[in-house]
């Protein structure tokens, strides 16, 4: 690793921790740690619960590395933030390493790389198909929006985990709903990216956890107006500029989303309010903050 004055980990996960603290031990190098998200207990979130409770164990471990020898915890201004300060000062974190930011999208690259020459191909996208995303509520939201509008497709695309049996159980159903992964092995490049989410009319954000969303502030940045669950973290951040449904019932959600691609005046509404809301979060804007944060070290 090179040698480094400073070094910022963007995960709370060990294989950037120990590097982390490898390069602090070496160089004495100043260590931010950027923590976007808090696990949930186990018992309440989606999926396996093996696997949660290992991915709760790994966090927590991470929380105590961090709490110990971080110069500074970098955590958003929302309710997942909340959650993580009490969680490291229980652990002895002082206060003062501890500061609240924004994150961001970089807006002005989103605007620059237009329209795909397609136009819109799918009504919808879901960015991101994991079982905290969502993954299990797809299925029966869509067979109820196609019975109330027939042949409203979908597009799956970004990181997906166990993503098999839903593709068998989709293609066994007929749905109108493509798995949309990319032909180079890993991430698209962030043009091809950003002109792949303004394929779709709308995005489709079944999560159930979220300690920020980036996904919908990059959607809303396209022109996207945004159909999610009204979690906390949404509220916090977006309130009015996206479209709430009560969390994790599905009927609300299929008649949110046909109610929004019928309706040109709220979708014209939704698309202006979210794109007003994501320019407050654009990177020229919060480096600025940034900047001021690696002063105070």
């Amino acid at each position: 690793m090179p040698k480094s004055d400073v070094v910022i980990t963007v995960s709370d996960y060990f294989c950037d921790i120990i590097p982390a603290m490898s390069l602090k031990r070496t160089f004495n190098a100043k260590w931010i740690a950027w923590i976007h998200h808090c696990e949930a207990n186990p018992a309440s979130r989606p999926g396996s619960r093996t696997v949660n409770t290992i991915t709760s164990k790994m966090q927590a471990w991470s929380f105590k590395r961090i709490a110990r020898h971080a110069d500074a915890a970098w955590i958003n201004d929302t309710v997942a933030g909340d959650e993580i300060e009490r969680r490291l000062l229980a652990l002895g974190m002082p206060a003062k390493r501890i500061r609240r930011m924004k994150n961001g999208v970089d807006a002005s690259a989103i605007n620059a790389c237009g329209e795909p020459q397609a136009g819109k191909s799918v009504d919808a996208m879901m960015i991101g198909v994991r079982p905290n995303k969502g993954m299990h509520d797809i299925i029966p939201i869509w067979e109820r929006l196609c019975a109330l509008r027939p042949g409203t497709t979908l597009s799956l695309t970004g990181g997906m985990s166990g993503e098999a049996g839903l593709e068998r159980e989709i293609a066994r159903r007929g749905l109108p709903i493509r798995m949309d992964r990319p032909n180079t092995g890993g991430f698209l490049p962030a043009s091809e990216y950003y002109a792949k989410i303004k394929e779709a009319r709308i995005l489709f954000a079944p999560s159930h956890e979220e300690g920020w969303g980036i996904a919908v502030c990059e959607a809303m940045a396209a022109g996207l107006p945004v159909v999610a669950y009204d979690l906390p973290a949404y509220r916090k951040i977006y309130e009015g500029a996206y479209v709430p449904v009560p969390c994790f019932d599905h009927d609300a959600f299929a008649r949110s989303i046909a109610a929004i691609l019928n309706d040109s005046t709220q979708f014209a509404e939704m698309k202006e309010r979210g794109l007003a809301t994501a320019m407050r979060y654009d990177w020229n804007r919060i480096a600025e903050d940034d900047e001021a944060s690696l002063r105070m070290l």
